[in-house]
């Protein structure tokens, strides 16, 4: 490939057009070599020594991190910035997706940099160090497993003010919990009983049943009180269903009325929610069934 191709492209396409001049980035370009990679190779290893960074010419890559694609890069983009940062090796594979062309720039063309422009070269330096930790952060971010419980208190519109004298009346235990429930049924809480919740989600048909059932299978649920009306059809019957499956599913807690409400309360605060369960069967049947399906994959 062309040189000029490489320096058209680090111009108009992705970041460095940002932060650098024209003229800096053909200089820069000056200090990268041009490599061609067949689809489905591998450019960089997981493990192998973090000494250069790739510029997409054409084509794109995939990231991978233990089979799973954690990222999928196109022309403009980078990746290998760790080659700035105190990572010493890799922490996931990079595949070409099809034929894919990159301006490789190594730890020795860095060196040879700054023997011949050191301003341009530091200056190329701190932006990619800067883009490392706002990438550590964010994978930071992505990665954090939130390992708080709580309980959860749903209400049909008809059910709202029993949900409330309910609140009213058990007052000291639930102070005991971290609560999730809907904005309005916090607002409520908060006028009634002065109580805050510890998160909020939206309205049961605009999608807050499935946040909860998320939580339920994110081990962040304790037990959900969820006072239904029994005489009233709903639209979002479904998501209310599905949120009392995963509730089956999880062994978790599950009232649908101020008295098993109440029995809920008192078995959350003797602690029996952290004996032993009783095996779920059915649960570990269908985790061996996947586990086959992907072997088989």
């Amino acid at each position: 490939m062309d040189r000029n191709v490489l320096i058209e492209t680090l111009q108009n396409e992705g970041n460095l057009k940002h932060s650098f001049s024209a003229e800096d980035i053909e200089l820069i370009a000056q200090h990268m070599s041009i490599e061609t990679f067949d689809k489905d190779s591998i450019l960089m290893h997981k493990g192998e020594p973090a000494d250069c960074m790739a510029f997409l010419v054409n084509g794109r890559v995939q990231i991978l991190e233990d089979e799973r694609q954690i990222a999928l890069l196109t022309t403009g983009d980078f990746l290998g910035e760790s080659l700035f940062s105190d990572e010493a090796t890799r922490v996931a594979d990079v595949q070409a997706m099809e034929q894919t062309t990159v301006g490789l720039f190594t730890i020795h063309n860095f060196q040879n940099f700054l023997k011949t422009n050191q301003r341009l070269a530091l200056q190329f330096r701190e932006l990619f160090k800067a883009v490392e930790r706002a990438r550590a952060q964010q994978n930071a971010a992505e990665t954090y497993i939130n390992k708080r419980k709580y309980l959860a208190l749903i209400a049909h519109n008809n059910m709202k003010e029993s949900l409330m004298e309910f609140c009213s009346i058990h007052t000291e235990k639930l102070d005991k919990f971290s609560l999730i429930a809907t904005g309005t049924t916090g607002s409520m809480l908060y006028k009634k009983t002065g109580m805050c919740l510890s998160r909020k989600v939206a309205s049961g048909p605009l999608g807050g049943d499935q946040a909860v059932g998320t939580l339920i299978s994110t081990q962040n649920i304790s037990g959900v009180i969820f006072f239904r009306d029994p005489l009233s059809s709903h639209p979002h019957h479904a998501d209310i269903e599905a949120l009392g499956r995963l509730c089956d599913v999880y062994q978790i807690p599950f009232a649908t009325n101020p008295q098993s409400g109440e029995a809920i309360l008192d078995y959350l605060l003797s602690a029996k929610e952290n004996r032993e369960l009783l095996p779920n069967r059915i649960l570990e049947a269908y985790l061996k069934g996947q586990k086959k399906v992907i072997d088989a994959g």
